[in-house]
């Protein structure tokens, strides 16, 4: 009996051992497993983003090569542009400086302006150095999944960039040169200098003529009759939202005859949505916002008749 139960005592033991032994066995091997799938996804991973950098390299070598000179003297080239002096003025004294109406400065234009324009195009424009990762990531999101209405991604330096020396082309050449690019720009040109360059060379659909409108001098006498420094908080958000859609938003029709009311009130939304970013961006009060939304553009913009 006595015989039995120490029999019993060490097959335990021999069982308890073996186990022991079987756990330590799996244990190294799930190590093994777990280090050797860890060092394979590693050097994928390696692998991957060197070819990414070299790919991406390859596809900017263009505008990498580009010299600073180069770069801004396509950047500050715009009808007009040719009688400023940049070479004595910088670049905003220039713009002010010039006897040239279509071409303006901060002195020629109403603060509301910018308030709108940064409020909607581009709400972290002055804390960026000319990219959003976030809102780049998006964008491609959307490509990859084909999603019909873009969100958009690009800053007001990758705008002033794609339209003044790239293409609307959507490739990830573009893209990819679009990026580099605009981060180079924001070290040759000041925030402000980049705001207002924008604001002299994009589209804002067609005048009262049918003829197409660039800049915000001649946007802000083509619709309202007035100088772009005397433009009021609904004005300014009204024409500033012209700029996502110039030629769907744009209040006339291709020989100047003012549209219908219902195509009206297509660019009066978008004026209502940029007026409603600039409110919660705390751009204007809330009273500045509910005046702003009861004024009468449609009697305001200017008639061919």
């Amino acid at each position: 009996m006595k015989q039995s139960h120490t029999d019993h005592k060490v097959n335990t033991h021999n069982d308890h051992v073996h186990k022991m032994e079987q756990f330590e066995k799996l244990y190294k091997k799930l190590k093994y497993l777990f280090i050797g799938t860890f060092i394979i996804m590693a050097s994928i991973s390696i692998i991957l983003l060197a070819a990414s950098v070299i790919y991406f390299d390859h596809i900017t070598k263009e505008a990498s090569h580009m010299t600073d000179h180069e770069l801004k003297t396509q950047l500050l080239d715009f009808p007009g542009s040719e009688a400023l002096d940049f070479k004595n003025d910088s670049v905003l004294a220039a713009y002010n400086n010039t006897t040239n109406t279509l071409i303006v400065g901060p002195a020629h234009v109403n603060e509301n302006v910018i308030k709108a324009l940064t409020s909607s195009e581009d709400s972290l424009y002055f804390k960026h150095n000319g990219i959003l990762p976030k809102a780049l990531l998006r964008a491609v999101g959307q490509d990859i999944f084909n999603t019909e209405i873009s969100s958009g991604g690009s800053t007001i330096t990758q705008q002033l960039v794609k339209n003044q020396i790239l293409s609307n082309q959507k490739t990830y050449n573009r893209k990819a040169n679009e990026l580099v690019l605009a981060m180079r720009t924001e070290q040759l040109l000041s925030k402000q200098e980049i705001l207002y360059t924008y604001l002299n060379i994009v589209p804002f659909g067609r005048d009262s003529h049918g003829a197409n409108i660039t800049g915000i001098a001649s946007a802000s006498f083509s619709l309202f009759g007035k100088s772009s420094n005397n433009l009021t908080v609904a004005e300014s958000a009204y024409i500033v939202g012209l700029l996502q859609s110039p030629y769907l938003y744009t209040p006339y029709q291709e020989n100047g005859q003012l549209k219908s009311n219902d195509e009206l009130q297509i660019g009066l939304d978008r004026q209502h949505y940029v007026l409603k970013r600039m409110l919660v961006e705390d751009k204007i009060s809330k009273a500045t916002f509910n005046k702003a939304e009861q004024e009468n553009l449609k009697q305001k913009l200017q008639s061919s008749e």
